[in-house]
């Protein structure tokens, strides 16, 4: 008892100094970057730590919280309606993989309204989700903390694509023949080629581009470059919808479960986890196989329509109780001011005005009246959001007595964008994603062609990040 108390201490004790370090870190004016390897490498260092002491499995600062807790409700879901959820993973295969998904399903004598769901609503949903997807990154590049960056990444590609007229009709066939996976796949391997090409630009002397050139992916943690409370929330629905969808298609398989859980990275929940009996998953057909690994994906993509439709209904039924502004984001002024005048001139019509440099300008705010010099390029040192209250342009917000209706908003939005963007990227074959597993499948026993393909995913997918280490 004695030595368990011990433990229990030594864990406390890891939780409370990396709490207080957390903390420090985020009230530092270090770059977006720079915090979150510092709170990232913490929480690494705290989750080993306890890890360690209460002899949890984990790995890289993540540990389990493993129970039976939940088991039988994923039980009771699959036995309750077997043939919907076997339908609602097939049109998640075709939305994954487009015309390609006839390959990976299982071969069977197939209704007229069958296929009818699977293809015909496949299809329509694999249209619908790639045209949310552009709407998901801005939802969440403007909840993010650095993401106009990352959102210059987008548009530098699409910048460079939209010259040469005949990438819109790839990218359509790439989307029919190979769903939401080749497209990303696709265009992380394009954006790395970029990339590449902007380094040997440089090596040439040519050093321009690549200064220019930004990442093309961004590292995202609760507390550092999102919203703490809305960032937990939102990821703790993603994967638990992803988890307990592969639970319940294991389920109908009859594949046993051996426990359900938490996952924590540090003091942070990061997530949930169904622990699926591995050697007798890939003891199955690869069909049954394939339709387990593609399950979680689904459920995602299903939960990003659902949580899009109630956004949207959201939205529609709050406008009389938003305001129109400038919001200061971040910077020399308190957040969440509302900027009214710079000297006497209204905020509107200077929003793409460009300030005198070294001058000190007067501006009357919610909070005052406060006097800030232009630096040599006339910036002032605000980031400011301009709110809308119908939301014809610009963000929405609240008034402050129902800054309630803004959290469920951020919380609605950033599920919606998490649960569309997380589904996307997990279908490209990198290694522990399960767009790896259902490419394994695909090609067989091909092991160069399993090892090429990995190889070149991967690397074009870490090139895409090299730009970081030019901020």
């Amino acid at each position: 008892m004695q030595n368990k108390n011990i433990k229990l201490a030594f864990a406390t004790a890891a939780v409370l100094v990396t709490l207080a370090f957390f903390l420090i870190v985020l009230d530092s004016q270090l770059s977006a970057i720079l915090k979150f390897v510092l709170a990232a490498g913490t929480l690494a260092v705290c989750g080993i730590a306890i890890a360690t002491a209460l002899g949890m499995d984990g790995w890289g600062g993540l540990y389990m919280l493993r129970s039976k807790h939940g088991l039988d409700t994923i039980d009771s879901i699959a036995r309750r309606w077997p043939g919907f959820w076997e339908l609602l993973a097939e049109m998640g295969m075709v939305v994954a993989y487009g015309s390609f998904a006839y390959f990976l399903m299982a071969k069977k004598k197939r209704t007229l309204a069958n296929i009818v769901c699977v293809w015909a609503l496949g299809t329509f949903f694999l249209v619908l989700l790639s045209a949310l997807l552009p709407v998901a990154m801005n939802v969440l590049l403007s909840m993010v903390s650095g993401g106009a960056e990352f959102a210059g990444a987008g548009a530098q590609m699409q910048g460079t694509l939209a010259k040469l007229d005949f990438v819109k009709y790839v990218s359509l066939a790439l989307m029919m023949l190979g769903g939401i996976a080749l497209t990303v796949t696709a265009s992380i391997v394009a954006f790395a080629a970029m990339v590449a090409s902007a380094f040997l630009q440089a090596a040439m002397g040519n050093s321009a581009v690549l200064a220019n050139t930004q990442p093309g992916g961004m590292p995202i943690l609760p507390g550092i470059n999102l919203d703490l409370v809305t960032g937990v929330i939102a990821l703790a629905i993603v994967l638990v919808v992803h988890e307990g969808m592969h639970g319940i298609l294991a389920r109908i398989y009859k594949l046993p479960l051996t426990s359900a859980g938490l996952v924590f990275f540090g003091f942070l929940p990061f997530g949930a986890f169904v622990d699926i009996n591995e050697k007798k998953l890939f003891k199955e057909k690869r069909e049954k196989q394939n339709a387990v690994f593609v399950a979680g994906t689904t459920a995602n993509f299903t939960a990003s329509i659902v949580v899009y439709l109630m956004l949207l209904l959201f939205v529609s039924s709050t406008e009389g109780f938003r305001v129109s502004g400038v919001y200061v984001d971040s910077g020399t002024l308190p957040h969440g001011t509302v900027i009214n005048s710079i000297n006497g001139v209204p905020i509107y019509t200077l929003l793409n005005a460009n300030l005198s440099p070294n001058t000190t300008y007067s501006i009357e705010t919610s909070s005052g009246v406060f006097e800030r010099t232009t630096d040599a390029k006339g910036r002032i040192g605000i980031m400011y959001v301009v709110a809308d209250r119908s939301g014809s342009f610009g963000a929405l917000r609240y008034a402050p007595e129902f800054s309630w209706m803004q959290f469920v908003l951020e919380v609605l939005g950033l599920t919606f964008a998490l649960n569309i963007v997380v589904a996307s990227v997990n279908l490209v074959p990198l290694p522990l994603f399960d767009g790896y597993y259902l490419m394994k499948n695909a090609v067989g026993n091909n092991r160069w062609v399993v090892t090429a393909i990995t190889y070149l995913v991967s690397a074009a997918f870490l090139l895409t990040l090299l730009p970081w280490i030019l901020k």
